[in-house]
């Protein structure tokens, strides 16, 4: 089955490191009880502000990395995210759109967006590629407990 992130945009109130509302933090809970009970949330969690993270940034042409502590603009950030395994796009689509952001007091933007599978690059890799690919991904979808993607 396909998989989804679903991305919770960060906006001043999250960079600042304020707490939602309760009535807020009582309605993520009950949606994130929804995706636990309908089977679709492989995982999910809130950020820290930016104010606490580091951007590594590889320049190329073979230069080390440089390091830049944030904080960083809000239009660039995540506050959020759950990964959903779900049929397809449209029960994706549905889930998002559930999501109690719609009494956010300054709004609220998600953005959905598909994982790259091995169908979809398969022209990219070599058959043994594409065999310790599957093979590691079975390791780490046990230790994630993911559901089997066969």
């Amino acid at each position: 089955m396909p998989r989804f992130i679903l991305f919770i945009r960060a906006d001043e109130d999250s960079e600042s490191g304020k707490m939602p509302p309760q009535e807020a933090i009582e309605g993520m809970t009950t949606y994130w009880k929804e995706l636990v009970a309908a089977n679709v949330l492989v995982y999910g969690d809130g950020m820290h502000a930016s104010a606490k993270s580091t951007r590594i940034i590889f320049p190329g042409g073979g230069s080390p990395p440089e390091l830049k502590k944030g904080p960083f603009p809000v239009n660039e950030l995540v506050a959020g995210f759950w990964i959903l395994e779900v049929k397809d796009y449209d029960e994706a689509l549905m889930w998002a759109k559930k999501c109690p952001v719609i009494n956010a007091p300054q709004g609220c933007t998600l953005e959905l967006r598909p994982f790259i599978t091995m169908e979809d690059a398969k022209d990219s890799f070599t058959e043994e590629m594409i065999k310790e690919h599957e093979e590691g991904r079975k390791i780490i979808d046990a230790k994630l407990g993911f559901k089997s993607s066969e």
